[in-house]
């Protein structure tokens, strides 16, 4: 039975994302992990560990087009040993992870849905303007909205809590994109604004939890280029 190892931390950076030669997938990401302790009678916080993830397939995919840096995750999967050289010719040794899920998370997930409630009881707003556009105020219980915003490019930024459609997209893309989300909300009975100004620059809503789907890994796992695995 191989080893299975669960890590809940923050990305250190964005995932690295890349195509194998063979046309697979796959995505590094830099988790950092601490512990709460009570020291003194106080809480605090130990000196994270530092993982490094890979990621294959559909997880990596979603991974590169779903998380940032400063995402609260829980990784599963196979921890592997890797050991390498030094430049004083000494052997090192960095733990990797294999992942078979990385979830985002947060404090508090959003309730379960039955699929209809699209706003549900939240008050969202799309912020739309020829340099930007946000999405703020998607309440917890409306996951079916969650879905559809992703679902037509919108990503999650967790410091403003808002989702957002890339920088680089351009404004007529954009245009189209909260046609459809708007379009949609209405097929569901209910109604969502689109307001011309740029939108706060942090709110208090929710944060919403999104799953990155399990793909196979490898096994046994590719060796590293420049390291060797026990």
């Amino acid at each position: 039975m191989s080893a299975r190892i669960t890590i809940d931390g923050n990305l250190a950076a964005d995932p690295d994302f890349g195509i194998s030669n063979a046309g697979t997938s796959w995505a590094h990401l830099r988790v950092a992990s601490h512990e709460r302790v009570k020291r003194n009678g106080e809480w605090t916080s130990t000196d994270p560990e530092f993982f490094n993830v890979t990621v294959f397939g559909k997880a990596a995919e979603d991974a590169g087009d779903t998380l940032h840096k400063g995402d609260r995750v829980t990784v599963e999967g196979r921890p592997e040993l890797e050991l390498f050289d030094r430049r004083d010719g000494s052997t090192g040794a960095v733990v990797k992870v294999y992942a078979r899920s990385v979830t985002l998370t947060a404090d508090e997930a959003p309730a379960a849905s039955n699929g209809r409630d699209i706003v549900a009881d939240s008050a969202p707003t799309i912020h739309h303007t020829s340099e930007a556009t946000m999405v703020v105020g998607v309440g917890r219980t409306a996951t079916a909205l969650h879905r559809t915003l992703r679902d037509h490019g919108f990503r999650w930024n967790a410091a403003t809590t808002s989702w957002n459609l890339p920088k680089d997209m351009d404004v007529h893309t954009r245009t189209a994109r909260v046609s459809d989300v708007v379009s949609i909300v209405r097929e569901n009975g209910r109604d969502i604004p689109v307001v011309n100004d740029p939108g706060p620059t942090a709110t208090a809503v929710a944060v919403p939890t999104a799953r990155v789907e399990p793909s196979p890994v490898p096994d046994p796992a590719p060796a590293p280029a420049n390291g060797r695995s026990l």
